[in-house]
């Protein structure tokens, strides 16, 4: 029954993942056309390439022993059968998760709104995807003072990194100084190196200036691929925080989504490694009961 399962599994969540590692191949080729060969514009070409060697080394296996005498033990197929059904039920529900988030409209109440920072221009000016964050919290900023007559304070959150000529927080609030927001509605978070301490010193800028942060109601704004781990961090943080969502090139976001799954991965690695190790125990407990 464990058999027949796996291979079920595997062979039903075949064509959805042939689809999108097709997607993932098309869009690194549109990557790497637009921006240049980089190791990480290819990642979606090394997942598609990896996907299928899986494919072939599992759904593959009886025409490879006739073609070219390859044989392996019963038991390590079904452990790579089960191992790779495994990462393919998280890619996907991850799919899913990312999916919902980016749909989901925050309440018009929120008394804060953090603006998660990425690279900034040579210049200090924002690149088009942190203005994009930047113009989403602004949009939703705006029609919930339409609706609702409430305003919101903007926390840009980001560090300055080595190569940057200023904090990424500072360029964002200097963007938003220029299309008019007032300087008292902002406050800069302007250590963070990563999300992680965007939303922990967030957490700690929003508390020096209104309070307890769970009675502050609290959104941030990234880009699209992005938010559903945002909500995750959030969390790891301590504090409930609704995602406003930025859109970014097609090409980009496929890669960009990658990187974020393999980021949620290395997050929850030791959940993924105990999960795996039970598989792997039972299949080995199977065959030997067998």
């Amino acid at each position: 029954m464990v058999t027949e399962t796996g291979e079920l599994l595997l062979f039903g969540l075949t064509p959805v993942m042939l689809v999108i590692s097709v997607l993932l191949a098309v869009s690194n080729i549109r990557l790497i056309r637009n921006e240049g060969r980089r190791p990480v514009n290819m990642l979606g070409i090394v997942f598609a390439a990896v996907w299928f060697i899986g494919m072939v080394l599992t759904l593959g296996t009886n025409r490879l022993i006739i073609l070219l005498g390859i044989s392996y033990p019963q038991t390590v197929w079904l452990i790579l059968i089960h191992v790779i059904v495994y990462f393919e039920c998280m890619l996907l529900s991850t799919v899913a998760c990312t999916y919902l988030s980016t749909k989901y409209l925050p309440p018009f109440d929120r008394d804060y709104i953090i603006i998660l920072g990425c690279g900034i221009r040579k210049d200090g000016g924002l690149t088009p995807l942190l203005k994009g964050r930047v113009d989403s919290a602004v949009a939703f900023e705006k029609k919930q003072y339409e609706q609702t007559g409430k305003h919101a304070v903007f926390v840009p959150s980001g560090g300055q990194g080595a190569d940057e000529v200023m904090s990424e927080s500072e360029a964002m609030k200097n963007y938003l100084l220029s299309i008019g927001i007032p300087q008292e509605q902002i406050i800069l978070e302007n250590k963070s190196e990563n999300t992680m301490q965007n939303m922990q010193f967030s957490k700690k800028v929003i508390e020096e200036h209104g309070g307890e942060i769970k009675d502050r109601k609290i959104a941030f704004a990234t880009t699209n691929y992005h938010v559903f781990r945002g909500y995750i961090l959030a969390r790891k943080n301590g504090f409930e925080a609704k995602g406003i969502s930025a859109k970014t090139k097609s090409y980009f976001y496929f890669n960009a989504f990658l990187r974020e799954f393999i980021g949620l991965l290395v997050d929850q690695k030791w959940n993924h490694i105990v999960y795996i190790m039970l598989i792997v125990a039972l299949i080995v407990t199977l065959n030997l009961v067998g």
